[in-house]
């Protein structure tokens, strides 16, 4: 298939998924077809707005598994949404995907891949979760340190702790990011919509940053990756999913130790903690918003309400006690036209 002929496939097969198989071959409700144009728009915004893919340039290519997890990442951390959202959004995709191989072999193994990507588990209602001191020391006391991994993965848990850092965020850090003037080190950190924020680099962090990087950049040059892995003799940036991975087996270790350890550690939950510290510390509401690069102070509020909700909790036991692709030029600012095309307006 010829490049511009795959590039315009994608949004032919959004058209016909739309306008011609779900409500023709498959008969399905008006209220079906809405939730599954939900799940595709808001894989289109998290691509634009975090990924800085618009509508017109996305294609295939943008349903890689290591993309539709990204997504998925995003909607449980940054729009906390439950885990029933969350395993219908992956579901309306897989639907999708599937209709797409069908129509087209070459497209089967994006299905494949995005059948491999595991449902979400836990409670049902979105909640905050965060460390709190002693099993941000009990996770920081896991990794095996007489290793160079294990002394890599500790620093990396402390590191999204110290500067707050969404994943992707801490994974994106080059070496260059880290500056070094007279006073407090700082991290160059570019969050979402390439909007740069500095993150002061405390006395233990750095002392633990120093020790991180000559042991993994001592030759390094300043544009590499400040976490990589090894593949095919080269270094590679890490993913989420590799974060992710560690993550889980580090908090099934803790469990052991204390039963009421969170059981699904990822990491943003190292930035939920040292925002939910800063709070209880009394730091105003807006430091931690910019400390975080939230726009709006309403995002950090959750901090505030699951403080609280700490405290009813709290009294109810005392209480028991006592009682792509860019496409064709022919689309080019016609964004809201090719929209209405793919049935997505």
């Amino acid at each position: 298939m010829k490049k511009n002929e795959k590039e315009m496939l994608f949004f032919r097969m959004l058209h016909d998924y739309f306008s011609i198989h779900l409500p023709v071959r498959l008969a399905a409700s008006p209220k079906t077809i809405r939730t599954y144009k939900a799940a595709l728009n808001q894989m289109r915004l998290y691509l634009t707005e975090e990924k800085g893919i618009p509508f017109t340039g996305m294609g295939f290519k943008c349903f890689s598994r290591e993309m539709i997890y990204g997504f998925l990442i995003y909607m449980r951390d940054e729009k906390h949404a439950s885990v029933n959202t969350l395993n219908n959004r992956l579901a309306a995709i897989r639907t999708f995907l599937q209709y797409c191989s069908d129509e087209d072999m070459e497209l089967t193994a994006l299905y494949v891949d995005a059948q491999k990507i595991r449902r979400f588990k836990g409670t049902k209602k979105p909640k905050v979760e965060y460390l709190t001191e002693g099993q941000l020391k009990l996770i920081y006391s896991i990794p095996d340190i007489h290793t160079a991994i294990g002394r890599r993965n500790r620093f990396m848990m402390i590191f999204l702790y110290e500067t707050g850092a969404r994943i992707d965020e801490l994974l994106n850090v080059r070496l260059s990011d880290v500056i070094r003037t007279d006073g407090t080190p700082q991290l160059k950190i570019t969050g979402k919509g390439k909007k740069v924020r500095y993150v002061p680099v405390m006395e233990d962090a750095v002392r633990h940053l120093d020790a991180y990087l000559s042991e993994y950049h001592r030759d390094s040059p300043e544009n590499a990756f400040m976490f990589y892995t090894i593949h095919q003799g080269r270094q590679t940036q890490m993913t989420p999913a590799n974060v992710d991975i560690m993550l889980k087996k580090y908090a099934a270790s803790a469990k052991e130790s204390d039963p009421l350890f969170p059981p699904h550690l990822h990491a943003h939950m190292f930035r939920h903690s040292i925002a939910m510290a800063m709070y209880k510390k009394g730091v105003p509401l807006s430091y931690i918003r910019d400390f975080l690069g939230h726009e709006s102070i309403d995002t950090v509020r959750i901090y505030a309400y699951a403080d609280s909700e700490t405290i009813e909790e709290a009294l109810r036991k005392v209480s028991h006690e006592g009682s792509g692709l860019a496409p064709e030029k022919k689309w080019k600012g016609k964004e809201s036209e090719l929209l209405q095309y793919c049935c997505l307006k």
